[in-house]
């Protein structure tokens, strides 16, 4: 039997999990399990996608468990591990395995994201990562690249949450660096008002930016961008970059809007933003594969006058 598509793996995967002797599975254990529902073969089990990156299966499985997390039938309690949700187990009970029915968990903010507001609306149906059946090809493929750039943003965050700090404090320059603000140096001083990066904004170091980066699972609050304020203070400068990878709290970002409004700037980036601009730059991230889409030249047709 061939691999079976990501759509019919969706109910399967929902049942491996909820059947499982225990609550919470590696990915691996889906995979295999996976092979002997389907009673797939070697040949079957090592196809490579055309790209030659990753087999069929694999390929298949881990956008099938990508899209049930989105959906809030699954979660990944600990990395590379998965468990059913109340919902999952909810979803059993309809009968319905077709991805129409798999709707986004955070609908209104895939509706608000992007930041291209002439993008298709890729959630214009409330649906998992589906396009309209009336949609034209163009528009498909900007839904299946912005597919494509959700998950790998996931993964990349994921990745980044378990560098060690100062990796973290590396890695936050290199990508101020190649957002072309300038040459960086990480400082790694210790105490949470501390400054832990400066880039040299111009080639004598006369202008700066100082980072804080904040490797956190918690939520940053509204007194790490206070100390942040004040460590720009004892440095006399007016710009500051406080970067994480998890989340700030509200207090934090009106705090920060508050400090903005006056002499001194603090730029505020969380994991999410984080794990975009890394895609948008190049940092930790390499090309798979470019499709080249041309379109008619209407110039090179035209009669000289």
């Amino acid at each position: 039997m061939a691999v079976p598509s990501q759509r019919e793996l969706h109910r399967p995967i929902l049942e491996i999990a909820d059947g499982a002797k225990e609550d919470v599975v590696p990915k691996q254990y889906i995979r295999e399990k996976v092979i002997e529902r389907f009673s797939l073969t070697d040949d079957d089990v090592l196809e490579k996608v055309p790209s030659g990156g990753q087999t069929r299966l694999e390929n298949r499985v881990s956008w099938a468990l990508s899209y049930l997390k989105k959906a809030g039938f699954l979660q990944s309690p600990s990395r590379g591990h998965i468990q059913i949700t109340p919902q999952g187990k909810e979803q059993l009970t309809t009968g319905a395995d077709d991805l129409r029915s798999l709707r986004w968990k955070n609908l209104d903010a895939v509706r608000q994201g992007g930041d291209d507001a002439d993008s298709p609306d890729i959630a214009a149906n409330d649906e998992v990562g589906i396009a309209s059946e009336d949609s034209t090809p163009d528009e498909q493929i900007a839904v299946l690249y912005r597919e494509l750039s959700d998950r790998l943003a996931e993964e990349l965050l994921e990745r980044v949450k378990r560098v060690s700090p100062a990796d973290f404090e590396r890695l936050v320059v290199r990508l101020l660096e190649k957002m072309g603000y300038g040459r960086g140096e990480t400082v790694g001083r210790s105490g949470d008002g501390g400054i832990d990066g400066i880039i040299n904004q111009d080639a004598l170091g006369l202008e700066k930016m100082y980072i804080q980066a904040k490797r956190w699972q918690s939520q940053v609050g509204e007194p790490e961008i206070r100390n942040f304020s004040g460590s720009l203070d004892g440095e006399g400068a007016n710009k500051g970059v406080f970067i994480t990878s998890s989340t700030f709290s509200k207090s934090a970002r009106e705090r920060a809007k508050s400090i903005s409004q006056g002499s001194k700037f603090i730029r505020l980036i969380d994991g999410e933003e984080l794990a975009r601009l890394m895609i948008n730059h190049g940092v930790g991230v390499v090309s798979e594969i470019i499709y080249d889409v041309k379109k008619l030249d209407e110039n090179y047709f035209t009669e000289e006058s």
